[in-house]
């Protein structure tokens, strides 16, 4: 991690006020989750309440600072309109690690202008972690620039993917077990992960060295991926291509990428 530091971006700093009042929110609804079971309210609906609250609460703050701003969020779609830019918010992103009590999920907030990223931010509730980049500006973690690991090889590597669980991934299984027995022969370890975002912005961090996911939307990868790239990662689909039309993904530090992209193109790209 590289100790340097420069004032976050207005906009920046007005989205992590607001993460971070939906982080608390959302902590203290977790915390009484095992309550709202018992009381007979399933984790679908609670998962639910507590997203639509944490939105509630972002928004509150951007639609305060920035009037002229189109806002959006995952869960009430288009909530401000405007034209000046739009916000994308996604309040709670890894519903099943949520729900479960588990750490991994996070919030993620992006600005676009004229349907590009100029600002992108997650935030980690449990952990507490604050990702941010800004167009140009370089990539932080908790205040601290971050650049993107420098490995060579997939010797002595953490990777991250999902487990190909859910209806959407399922058709992936096996060739997804294929990736994992492939890079296990060539000495990486590989961590599963259910919130993409997290998983990414590691990537950015350098605390992962390269991660992939399926079936992914572009509301959870707009954010890290924004962020990896002004970390120093390549992102690219299956297929080389520059972007994740198709919902698969994978970001890596520039080294690493070559050596992983022909094995997901193997084996989980037709």
């Amino acid at each position: 991690m590289i100790q340097d530091w420069y004032p976050m971006q207005p906009r920046i700093n007005v989205a992590m006020k607001a993460a971070r009042a939906a982080a608390d929110f959302i902590i203290h609804a977790q915390e009484k989750m095992l309550f709202d079971k018992e009381a007979g309210q399933n984790a679908a609906e609670v998962y639910q309440n507590v997203c639509t609250g944490a939105e509630r609460s972002i928004v509150h703050h951007l639609e305060k600072a920035y009037p002229a701003d189109k806002i959006t969020t995952r869960l009430q779609g288009t909530v401000q309109e405007g034209s000046e830019g739009e916000w994308i918010v996604d309040a709670i992103q890894g519903q099943h690690l949520f729900t479960r009590g588990l750490s991994g999920h996070a919030i993620t907030i992006s600005y676009l202008v004229a349907g590009k990223v100029e600002h992108a931010l997650l935030v980690n509730p449990s952990t507490r972690d604050e990702f941010y980049a800004s167009k140009g500006r370089g990539a932080y973690l908790n205040n601290s620039r971050i650049r993107t690991g420098a490995a060579r090889s997939l010797e002595n590597t953490t990777l991250a993917t999902q487990f190909p669980g859910t209806e959407a991934t399922i058709a992936y299984a096996s060739g997804q077990f294929k990736v994992l027995e492939e890079v296990a022969s060539k000495g990486a370890r590989v961590v599963m992960q259910d919130a993409p975002a997290t998983m990414l912005a590691n990537v950015a961090a350098g605390r992962l060295d390269a991660a992939w996911g399926l079936e992914l939307r572009e509301w959870e990868v707009q954010a890290p991926l924004f962020i990896a790239k002004e970390a120093g990662c390549l992102f690219a689909g299956f297929d080389g291509a520059p972007n994740y039309e198709t919902g698969n993904v994978l970001c890596a530090n520039p080294r690493l990428f070559k050596y992983l992209l022909p094995i997901l193109n193997k084996q989980l790209g037709a």
